[in-house]
């Protein structure tokens, strides 16, 4: 799959951008023009460019995974930590099991890169907003990517650690330091920026094929329904529904119901495919190589194997960790698959909830048993979705490990039929216009139409636990539910107790802690920060 020129122009800054070190808030990319100073369009590209550089640095997140596409899986109940041992990468299992700490190996990889994101983005505005010879038309758009890319980042934060620094001034000189806000004022905060970018006229629904990866309408208004299902915000319900239905009816993005004809699964000693096993599962061909940018995709992470990121700086590199990170510690025998180090096993009772004749079963675990080499936790089964396969990390510089080109990908437009199912259901037409969206689901799921179910609320929880598992949609959808597809309480579904896990939900766990250090680093200032309750 043809990797396209956003990266390009990544790769090519990579120089100046990969040095954030734990000054992340410093004003980084150097390109970085002073407040009030004029911009050529040459400035502000540079600048939109580092915005972007960020959405490459959540699985190896200042050197810990946390993809945003699958570390709450493990706060879930459809996989568990695995690994080599119970204490491999601390940072998860100990979120995985709510005993994290502030200062005790702390998940702090997303308040390092999302808080980088911030602040480049807040620079980005500022060369828009002192542009010159730059027409209104282009400007206008630009600024749209950028606001959306500013509520993607700070909507992470908002969600992972609650009630949040925040600010939108560009910083010339220290303290370094913003106040607390609220979570309901983030909230507000981050639909200002995505109602501005939807709202802008020339902001495109849809990409070209030489601009795959950049932020489209469609992706703020995903990103919109995101953040106002999780708030519960039935004000903006009917906003989001109609938000929906223009993308479902945009006619770029259509669900993939036939397995394209290029589709490379990986091989050992292939080249580009040749000679390499093919897929009939049209869920399976979603996530190869060449089902990149297919008409599924509203928005993807666009990773290239070169240069892959490296163990000793991890704001560096435009690869993909996750294959690697989620593969068996012993790869199946059709030299198909690579081996990894074995973390997020699948549980049984989740690998249980598909039918065996439902395409995304196959196509999202792999079924392989326990003699798939030892590690905590081995159920035998395995994420499938962004499993390390042969042929997706050559010609690496760096570390191969770190090095998959498997793209991220953040909104499929099958999110968006399930969003307009669960809406329509509570705060529009009721079943009956819900069951269309629901049934195009299924349809595909089983590629023919005899296996629809009525469109009831529960029925679409399972069939969001299905469609998106080992996504990282999971741990959202059940705290905004407080309950499970069985109408079973979030304490109940979270809390573990057999012979690979045991754990107690606790509802303050819903916020990860605040890194201690930075606690202290803002103690006796204006801005000082309160912990999250329960830590």
């Amino acid at each position: 799959m043809k990797k396209y020129k956003i990266i390009i122009a990544i790769v090519a800054l990579s120089g100046i951008l990969s040095s954030c070190g734990d000054d992340y808030l410093k004003l980084y990319p150097f390109t970085d023009v002073v407040a009030g100073a004029p911009a050529t369009r040459d400035i502000i590209e540079q600048n939109i460019t580092g915005c972007y550089q960020i959405l490459y640095f959540d699985c190896f997140a200042s050197g810990l995974w946390m993809p945003v596409n699958g570390f709450y899986d493990g706060l879930a109940d459809d996989i568990y930590t695995g690994g080599e041992h119970a204490g491999d990468q601390p940072h998860f299992q100990r979120a995985a099991t709510y005993t994290s700490s502030p200062s005790l190996d702390p998940p702090s990889g997303w308040w390092s890169i999302f808080y980088a994101g911030l602040k480049r983005c807040n620079g980005a505005l500022n060369t828009i907003e002192n542009a010159v010879d730059v027409s209104p038309t282009q400007l206008a758009q630009m600024k749209a990517e950028v606001l959306t890319l500013r509520a993607y980042y700070v909507h992470w934060l908002w969600k992972g650690y609650g009630n949040i620094p925040y600010f939108e001034n560009i910083w010339t000189e220290e303290p370094f330091t913003a106040p607390q806000y609220k979570f309901e004022d983030i909230y507000q905060e981050l639909l200002a920026d995505l109602d501005e970018a939807i709202n802008t006229a020339d902001f495109p629904m849809t990409t070209t094929e030489s601009n795959r990866g950049r932020v489209t309408k469609a992706m703020a208004m995903m990103t919109r329904a995101r953040i106002v299902l999780y708030y519960k915000d039935q004000s903006r319900y009917a906003e989001v529904l109609n938000d929906m239905k223009t993308i479902i009816n945009n006619g770029a993005y259509k669900l993939v119901t036939t397995a394209g004809a290029n589709n490379f699964t990986g091989l050992q000693g292939s080249n580009d495919g040749a000679n390499s096993p093919a897929t009939t599962n049209p869920f399976e061909w979603i996530f190869l190589r060449d089902g990149e940018f297919s008409s599924e995709s509203i928005f993807e992470v666009n990773h290239k194997s070169d240069p892959a990121k490296q163990w000793g700086n991890a704001w560096t590199g435009v690869a993909n960790y996750n294959p690697r990170f989620t593969a068996p510690r012993e790869a199946a025998s059709d030299k198909t698959f690579q081996t990894g180090w074995g973390f997020c096993p699948v549980r049984p009772d989740a690998y249980a909830i598909f039918d065996a004749d439902d395409y995304r079963r196959d196509a999202t675990v792999s079924n392989w048993g326990t003699g798939n080499g030892s590690g905590y936790q081995n159920t035998g089964l395995w994420l499938r979705k962004y499993a390390a396969r042969w042929g997706y990390n050559v010609g690496t510089r760096g570390d191969r490990d770190l090095g998959f080109e498997n793209n991220k990908r953040i909104y499929r437009v099958a999110e968006a039929y399930l969003n307009a199912a669960e809406l329509e259901l509570v705060a529009g037409g009721g079943q009956g216009a819900a069951q269309p969206f629901l049934d195009a689901i299924r349809d595909r799921a089983f590629g023919d139409t005899g296996h629809r179910i009525p469109a009831t609320l529960n029925n679409i929880k399972l069939e969001r636990r299905k469609e998106f598992f080992g996504e990282g949609l999971r741990f959202w959808d059940l705290l905004r539910w407080g309950s499970d597809e069985n109408d079973r309480p979030i304490a109940t579904v979270l809390s573990t107790n057999n012979e690979y896990q045991t754990r107690t939900w606790n509802d303050s766990r819903k916020f990860l802690p605040i890194p201690q250090n930075e606690i202290e680093r803002v103690a006796g200032t204006d801005n000082e920060l309160q912990q999250n309750p329960g830590y």
